[in-house]
């Protein structure tokens, strides 16, 4: 699998963080205008998003199919393996698609046959194959999942799914982390799920004379230390991009204490200073680089990264929960996939977390012909409280009994019994916008240069000479205060 198709499967689940670009002066006026007629749209769509809810809601069901029975409706989604099923590998070593696994495949199927509406998958990368669909209102895609859009790209390109007030009745206040712009929610996330936390082989930490993922810092070093004894890898990176390391942004969060560290930057003049959430996590994972815990040579794939801690050949990993799945299902012949299993980061100074957050982004197109079909589509999956957990998520919707996949079962057990604290997902606000846009102008956003530049400075010919390091974290300060002053952006209560 692509990097790329990766990190878009890690937003999706993760965080709902839509990405907002930083543009010139031209390019501002440009999306003020595409966002001003997308706001115009919505607020005419806004009664026929309505209607169109309310008709799918009170459609007889007593008929055996559905009003939209022979209306075909087209997919675009990121789930390549929720399509194609998991990538297994057989006993020669080569990798095959396990289509038990195809878990979207077999919902459709079931929907299709119940409604009568025919329903085409198109497993897509990134974005960046749809969008210029969208900027020729081009009415081909019904449906989408990708999740990396901009706010402005939302309003533009999807139709209100519903407002926040409706958003929030149906999924709490996990509907306040969804893509929201004004009123309206413009991707519904119909999963619930806990990320970033560390995903590891069980066989290798029991080897290593642990039953469990150690409480504090010191001694989950302490373990790290053990399982490097051993011969094996403590954490599995994979360090050929910097996206990986963008689990660092909600690790800071463990750190703290506190999910909106991210957006908090703006508070201070020196975000990369130790003394920062940000700052001393970065400071954290270079340290854990010095001692050796990463792998010492670079995983040319993830998929070889996600294999390493399959096979016991690293321990762990510091990922989401959409990992999980994908590493159990790499599991040599002969081993239970459940030795892969998720529990909270150590206890960084301030507590025991765990990052809560809503999953899966689904998006009807502004331009579908077929928004009632669409919308029955996406509300069915909603209701699946089965596909949601084989998915790797929870159902959230009201009046959906969930079911909890066994991967959570540590965590919510923690959880139940006040081991751990649950953070959730904070929205995109002015504040968090302001940040992105402050690191960007300094150069540091685009693929979590701020956390790339300050970890490559760290030289492991020299693991115990820190100099390059502090004058890249002196860099990034001086960059980061020059540009705050420069947009004039402060923190606003």
């Amino acid at each position: 699998m692509k990097i790329k198709k990766v990190l878009a499967i890690f937003l999706a689940v993760i965080l709902a963080f839509s990405l907002v670009a930083c543009k010139g002066e031209d390019d501002k006026e440009a999306d003020k205008k595409l966002s001003d007629e997308s706001d115009s749209s919505s607020d005419k769509s806004g009664d026929s998003k309505k209607d169109a809810k309310d008709n799918g809601n009170d459609r007889a069901k007593d008929e055996g199919k559905s009003n939209f029975s022979g209306t075909t409706l087209r997919v675009y989604t990121h789930m390549g393996n929720r399509v194609l099923g998991e990538e297994k590998k057989d006993e020669n070593g080569n990798t095959y698609r396990d289509e038990s696994y195809a878990y979207l495949k077999h919902l459709t199927d079931r929907f299709m046959e119940e409604t009568g509406m025919i329903v085409e998958l198109n497993v897509i990368t990134n974005e960046d194959e749809l969008r210029p669909l969208f900027q020729v209102k081009d009415d081909s895609v019904d449906v989408y999942t990708a999740p990396n859009w901009s706010l402005e790209e939302w309003a533009a390109y999807a139709e209100p799914y519903f407002t926040v007030e409706e958003g929030i009745e149906q999924y709490g206040e996990y509907a306040l982390a969804m893509p929201t712009v004004g009123d309206y929610i413009y991707s519904v996330m119909p999963g619930r799920a806990y990320n970033q936390a560390v995903v590891y082989n069980e066989e290798v930490i029991k080897a290593a004379g642990y039953n469990e993922i150690p409480a504090t810092l010191a001694e989950f070093n302490d373990m790290c230390e053990a399982i490097k004894a051993m011969g094996v890898t403590p954490i599995s990176l994979h360090r050929i991009e910097n996206w990986p390391l963008a689990t660092v942004q909600d690790f800071a969060g463990y750190v703290a204490g506190n999910a909106n560290v991210f957006a908090e930057c703006l508070k201070t003049e020196n975000p990369f200073s130790e003394d920062a959430p940000f700052g001393k996590t970065i400071k954290m994972y270079t340290e854990w680089k010095a001692k050796g815990y990463f792998e010492p040579e670079i995983y040319t794939d993830f998929g070889v990264a996600m294999d390493s801690v399959a096979y016991g050949r690293a321990a762990m990993m510091l990922f989401g929960s959409w990992v999980v799945p994908q590493i159990q299902g790499r599991v040599p012949d002969g081993k239970d996939p459940s030795i892969i299993k998720f529990a909270p980061a150590p206890d960084f100074g301030q507590g025991r977390y765990v990052l809560a957050a809503p999953a899966d982004n689904w998006a009807i197109s502004k331009f579908s012909k077929n928004k009632e079909a669409a919308r029955e589509y996406i509300e069915y999956i909603a209701n699946d409280a089965k596909f949601i957990a084989d998915s790797g998520f929870i159902a959230n919707k009201k009046g959906v009994e969930p079911i909890v996949p066994e991967l959570y079962a540590i965590i919510d057990e923690m959880v139940e019994a006040g081991k751990c604290n649950v953070l959730l997902s904070p929205a995109q606000d002015e504040n968090y916008l302001a940040n992105q846009e402050i690191l960007t102008e300094a150069g540091l956003w685009a693929d979590y240069k701020y956390v790339g530049l300050l970890f490559d400075a760290l030289d492991m010919a020299n693991p115990n000479d820190w100099s390059a390091y502090e004058k890249q974290v002196e860099a990034q300060n001086k960059a980061y205060a020059m540009y705050k002053e420069e947009l004039g952006l402060e923190w606003k209560e």
